[in-house]
């Protein structure tokens, strides 16, 4: 477990809001707990609310910690994006279960956001409010992998914890896939056609059954791509994209650069969402030939629209 949590542990000095930043271009899945369990807030909201711990870790036998891997624990509640953002909505539920108590004596009612930066401006700017005046025996954990997508007075509200995935916890590299999309402006038609197939093939990869998962994670890393670009454009500020500039390539910036010149900021605003559509259809089921090469092709006709 991160120090900083064990000696809160150790402390009894249990903040009432953690934000775990994970630094992996590939952080994140369309599971509904796969974040907080990768990020290892679920580990930490059942350490809080075990009954038998063992040091700085849960027990993994009493009821609380088997309600908790059931996903049926009264106390934990994990908020993923309902479509492409948290929405104020979903906010105002968590501040409606937050006026109760925790059903388990010496417990905690923990609350995880997973991808937190999604959250609509509406929503962080009520979340806030129940920030500012947190109920007693209440912890909530927002998990990100761009923590600038939140605003700074959530960010200064919360206990920073910086989060190093395990190479088992790591994401795929789906840096060959975003490539692909990146250039996919300079294709014929007939090209776009296999580069579709190449891409299946890529997805393949991890076994028979995984590739619709694999391409749920391709497109969230492609999105976390051009939001990078944005960023870079706008700031020039390489503290604020979510590479980790230290690991990966040294030419990365040279890329996020190049790229930026080539479209203006409203046009990857565009397909940021546009990459987040096709990666809802992944969701519901439609075939992931077709998603793929839809979405090369509309990437490629707004590309060609901008020359």
């Amino acid at each position: 477990m991160n120090k900083v949590l064990a000696g809160s542990l150790e402390t009894g000095r249990i903040s009432h809001a953690y934000l775990f930043v994970v630094r992996d271009t590939g952080f994140a899945s369309g599971d509904h707990s796969a974040t907080a369990e990768a990020s290892g807030a679920l580990a930490f909201a059942a350490r809080l609310n075990c009954e038998s711990p063992e040091g700085d870790a849960a027990c993994g036998k009493c009821l609380s910690c088997k309600l908790i891997q059931e996903g049926n624990h009264p106390d934990v509640r994990v908020i993923s994006p309902d479509g492409l953002s948290i929405k104020i909505n979903q906010i105002r539920g968590i501040s409606h279960d937050m006026s109760f108590k925790p059903r388990y004596e010496k417990g905690f009612r923990v609350t995880i956001l997973e991808n937190a930066e999604k959250m609509t401006q509406e929503a962080q700017n009520s979340f806030l409010k129940i920030l500012e005046e947190p109920p007693k025996n209440v912890v909530f954990i927002l998990v990100a992998g761009n923590p600038q997508g939140l605003l700074p007075t959530v960010r200064s509200r919360c206990q920073l914890i910086r989060v190093n995935l395990t190479e088992s916890q790591k994401c795929r590299d789906f840096s060959a896939i975003i490539n692909k999309l990146r250039k996919i402006r300079l294709c014929s038609s007939h090209e776009v056609l296999d580069e579709a197939e190449a891409i299946e093939k890529l997805l393949n990869q991890e076994g028979q059954g995984k590739a619709r998962d694999e391409l749920e994670k391709a497109l969230v890393a492609a999105a976390g791509w051009f939001r990078d670009v944005l960023v870079y454009k706008v700031t020039g500020d390489t503290n604020l994209v979510s590479y980790d500039l230290k690991e990966s390539r040294s030419d990365i910036i040279g890329e996020l650069s190049d790229d930026g010149k080539l479209y203006e900021a409203r046009d990857l605003i565009e397909i940021i969402e546009c990459i987040e559509k096709y990666r809802k259809w992944v969701r519901q089921n439609a075939n992931i030939r077709l998603i793929v090469e839809a979405l090369l092709f509309d990437l490629r006709r707004r590309a060609c629209s901008e020359k």
